[in-house]
């Protein structure tokens, strides 16, 4: 795919200069413009990958236009009869300053450079994309009502790939597991990490301990030394059993789930350390009694740890007040109206952490 530019200069037989001297580069001149608003209006309505920016112009100088620029911005070369603005230019990011009359050679030598970089930018924006996408796929991909519980979840990474991860695990003796995990970090790495630790969960679950603690202990045996040293893992792990209307969990440093009963809140706070942080940690379960109607609120602390423009901090509280005011939603419902209002409270600023959410309620 060629790299599409924008070209910008006040003269005419300028702009008739550069398209000539470009002819034969591996490039598509997408628009020009003629002037400073001119250029700001074309580069945000076709996003090139790379402008040709002269400097003196009517209305908005070049340096103005590159400072203006939204974001992302496209990579700038100044093309310029003045030598006098280079070292402002630069400090604006741009990748090179020609003189005119430009010379063809080193104009084709950087074209090139930068048509190469913009060729890797992208591999690596399809690499996080797929990757996304990939670790997508591997969560439940709907809400569901199984073995008396209407679950529903969704996780929203910071980044394209994040280091959350929740689940729905299927146990011997009828019962179901809702697990919630967040590997610290955030990227690629995390997600790596994320899905390994997801895997280990499955397995686990389907042939290991019958217990949740049981079931940390033996994820943290086997995940320990597959970090660095720095990293680590918080897991809740919780098991329902509709027969007894009964959530039986362990907590590895985890945020506290929330047990939400009528207009009540119970936290169900860590018993554990966290998962790869210590060969030994132990872990132990801990039970509660539910009833139909009720709610079990899993998270990652990407939602606790929201603020509010003023540098208010969500926190927990926060967070048990926007679940009890959609208690009464179904699971799926539930977890979109209280993503929304975690959005909200932040008046729509990018998300510093992973924001996941999953609520299992007792049919």
């Amino acid at each position: 795919m060629p790299t599409r530019c924008v070209i910008v200069d006040d003269e005419a037989p300028a702009r008739e200069r550069l398209r000539h001297l470009l002819v034969g580069a591996d490039v598509e001149i997408v628009g020009e413009a003629a002037d400073g608003l001119e250029a700001i209006a074309s580069i945000g309505r076709l996003s090139p990958d790379l402008v040709f920016l002269d400097i003196q112009m009517p209305v908005l100088s070049g340096l103005q236009v590159a400072a203006e620029l939204p974001l992302p911005k496209p990579r700038v070369i100044f093309c310029t009869a003045f030598d006098q603005f280079a070292i402002d230019a630069f400090e604006l990011h741009a990748v090179d300053y020609l003189l005119k009359p430009v010379n063809r050679e080193r104009l084709s030598r950087k074209v090139a450079q930068v048509s190469q970089e913009i060729a890797e930018d992208r591999r690596r924006v399809r690499d996080r994309l797929e990757a996304a996408r990939t670790q997508a796929r591997l969560m439940p991909s709907a809400d569901r009502e199984s073995r008396g519980l209407d679950c529903a979840g969704r996780s929203v990474p910071a980044h394209d790939v994040g280091g959350d991860y929740y689940d729905l695990l299927a146990l011997q003796g009828g019962q179901l597991a809702v697990v919630v995990g967040d590997v610290s970090g955030k990227g690629v790495y995390a997600g790596l990490l994320a899905a390994a630790l997801q895997a280990r969960m499955q397995t686990l679950a389907a042939h290991g301990p019958e217990t949740p603690d049981g079931l940390l202990s033996e994820l943290n045996r086997l995940t320990r030394g597959t970090m660095e040293d720095h990293r680590f893992a918080t897991v809740f792990f919780g098991a329902f059993d509709a027969t007894r209307r009964t959530f039986t969990y362990a907590n590895a440093g985890h945020p506290p789930a929330l047990h939400i009963s009528g207009g009540t809140v119970r936290q169900l706070d860590a018993n554990g350390p966290a998962v790869g942080w210590m060969g030994d940690g132990r872990f132990e379960a801990a039970t509660t009694a539910v009833a139909r109607g009720d709610a079990l609120a899993v998270y990652s602390d990407g939602l606790t740890e929201t603020f509010a423009p003023d540098g208010t901090e969500l926190g927990t509280g926060g967070l048990a007040a926007i679940l009890v005011r959609h208690a009464a939603l179904g699971a799926a419902a539930m977890v979109e109206a209280t993503l929304a209002d975690v959005a909200a409270y932040a008046h729509g600023a990018p998300a510093a952490d992973d924001r996941t959410l999953l609520i299992a309620k007792v049919l």
